[in-house]
C-alpha cells in the first residue's frame, strides 16, 4: 500500500493556481459565476496533480 508522503504533494499548490487562474479568465457577468470558476478550477488542477503524481511512476 502506498501512503503519500509531502514530496507527492509538491505539484498540487501550483496546479490548484494555474487551474483557478486558468478558468478564472473567462469572461463571466457576475462576480458569483467568475468566483465559482475560479473554485472549479483549482479543484481539477489539484485532481489531475494528484492523477499525475499517481500515474507518472506507473509510466516510467
Amino acid at each position: 500500500m502506498h501512503y503519500f508522503t509531502i514530496g507527492d504533494f509538491i505539484l498540487v499548490i501550483p496546479m490548484a493556481l494555474a487551474g483557478a487562474l486558468f478558468l478564472g479568465a473567462l469572461p463571466c457577468k457576475t462576480e458569483f459565476k467568475h468566483n465559482t470558476l475560479r473554485v472549479l478550477g483549482a479543484l481539477l488542477g489539484v485532481v489531475f496533480a494528484v492523477v499525475l503524481v499517481e500515474g507518472l511512476p506507473a509510466l516510467v
